[in-house]
């Protein structure tokens, strides 16, 4: 998995967005090969907004010129094409009333991560089907790095996978992440499923 932040001018954004096939140019990576995953954390100059982007790459231009940069272009993923949508708008100067997340739940639980080749247990700030947000010990990692989520304990216990979506310095005991989880098979049904019991419970929005 690739990872990488980028900020670009609305017009190079504008001219690499290819709304019908869901696909998105940008001037970065062109050492990735086709076929490759990426995560993008993209900005447009003069605008607030960002968005953490998720493909696979389709295309590769190693050598460019003024016209033509070199770079990536990227198939985004289902999930992306919205947050995509929106940072076209904000290019073109539209008014943009947008947010990066699914619906989420203010809850602390406990929960078991690896990320690194290395094993700790942290506390969740929020949760949604989406993901979660997680206060993180010790160096934080980078957007697009993969950890692995432990919901149970055992041989049987569920284990997906997350992608790192951002990350918040804040202060030495105030580090915070950002977790996209993978809607993978058994494992994202069990986030899923754990998620929707702590609605039932009657947890808070975030």
């Amino acid at each position: 998995m690739h990872s990488v932040s980028v900020t670009v001018e609305p017009e190079q954004y504008l001219a690499g967005w290819r709304s019908e096939a869901g696909c998105l140019f940008i001037p970065v990576l062109s050492e990735a090969r086709v076929g490759e995953q990426a995560a993008v954390r993209v900005g447009i100059y003069g605008q607030t907004i960002r968005a953490t982007l998720f493909g696979r790459v389709s295309l590769v231009r190693r050598v460019g010129r003024p016209a033509l940069p070199p770079g990536v272009e990227l198939q985004l993923d289902r999930a992306s094409l919205a947050a995509a949508g929106f940072l076209a708008m904000a290019a073109r100067g539209e008014p943009v009333s947008f947010k990066e997340r699914m619906p989420r739940f203010a809850v602390a639980r406990r929960l078991s991560i690896e990320h690194g080749g290395k094993a700790f247990e942290t506390t969740t700030l929020n949760v949604s089907e989406g993901g979660c947000a997680v206060r993180w010990p010790g160096q934080l990692p980078l957007v697009g790095d993969v950890v692995t989520l432990r919901l149970a304990d055992g041989l049987f216990g569920a284990s997906p996978r997350a992608i790192v979506c951002w990350n918040q310095p804040g202060g030495s005991t105030e580090r915070s992440v950002g977790l996209r989880v993978l809607a993978e098979g058994w494992s994202g049904r069990s986030w899923r499923g754990i998620v929707k019991g702590i609605a039932r419970e009657g947890a808070h929005a975030a």
